[in-house]
């Protein structure tokens, strides 16, 4: 979709957000509410979702959307019900997965699965550890700033941007404002690691609302329900998506899950067996360089989980 494709009583815009059949878009002008035609519905088996670009036209006092633009990339899985996709967020610049230094405890096979969503998607993806002013010590970082530690040194060592930051000592938030200018940024990850706080010290005004962890069980609660994109002061989108306690990868074919966990993909040239697996096959290249420590153990666990699910999913 482009300028010129709308007529001149129409006009174009991105979903913001959706909320009880109400499409709340973004026409660069203003912030306009809308339905969804019904020959939207008949025509495109897509289900239009926050970040698609789409056209609308009034029809008398209503605005309602009559045509869903093309998707350069969406950030998708699984329904809950398994049977069809669901859109996290459309045309994604780029994806910040976030962890916490602590409360809730980190939860990196979350992170390796949005990590591996993301490069499966071609979507740019880097790694934000929140919450460092919970740390006590600060935590460790090695020279020229890159993360310590067994968990996050797996990260460093692929080469996986990491940004460190706090809402409540401001640490890293100027360098992650930069960051974020010009794109459609999601960030995600699991419930309570900060996401809505990060947001709301980076965009004046936004106010969304920040959930407590809960003592007993030392995770998240809920605050955000739904994806919502927000107009990001320095240019383009950030998005607040639900903390995704549940993501099973959307129509995963199981050859190609490698793509998506690199030292994996490059490990496996040297398996003895092309369609090698990396469970028990004989003579398997990845589980060597597991048992010598050059693949992180947790990495390949991460990627046998989504194998599973991949397989059980054909």
């Amino acid at each position: 979709m482009n300028p010129g494709g709308a007529s001149a009583s129409s006009s174009l815009g991105r979903v913001l957000r959706i909320a009880g059949g109400v499409y709340h878009v973004d026409d660069s002008t203003a912030v306009i509410q809308a339905s969804l035609r019904g020959r939207v519905k008949r025509t495109d088996s897509r289900i239009v979702s926050v970040g698609d670009l789409v056209e609308l036209e009034r029809v008398g006092e209503e605005m309602r959307i009559v045509r869903l633009g093309p998707r350069h990339s969406a950030l998708a899985r699984h329904g809950v019900s398994k049977r069809r996709e669901q859109v996290i967020v459309a045309n994604v610049d780029q994806v910040a997965v976030v962890v916490a230094v602590a409360a809730p405890t980190p939860d990196f096979l979350m992170a390796d699965r949005l990590l591996a969503l993301a490069a499966l998607s071609e979507i740019e993806a880097f790694l934000i550890v929140n919450k460092t002013d919970l740390a006590a010590p600060a935590p460790a970082r090695e020279a020229g700033g890159e993360p310590a530690g067994d968990d996050l040194d797996q990260y460093a060592r692929l080469g996986v941007e990491t940004m460190w930051t706090s809402a409540e000592s401001a640490e890293g938030l100027e360098a992650l404002a930069r960051r974020l200018a010009g794109s459609v940024t999601v960030l995600s990850g699991q419930s309570g690691v900060g996401k809505s706080s990060l947001l709301n010290a980076l965009v004046p005004g936004l106010d969304l609302r920040v959930g407590e962890i809960s003592e007993r069980r030392g995770r998240g609660r809920h605050t955000t329900v739904a994806s919502a994109l927000y107009r990001y002061p320095y240019g383009g989108y950030v998005a607040d998506t639900p903390g995704l306690q549940y993501l099973a990868l959307w129509d995963l074919d199981p050859a190609e899950l490698q793509r998506g966990f690199v030292e994996i993909a490059a490990a496996s040239e040297g398996c003895r067996f092309a369609d090698c697996r990396h469970r028990v096959e004989p003579n398997c290249a990845v589980v060597g360089a597991v048992e010598r420590g050059t693949i992180g153990r947790r990495r390949l666990e991460s990627y046998l989980r989504l194998l599973d699910e991949a397989e059980k999913g054909r």
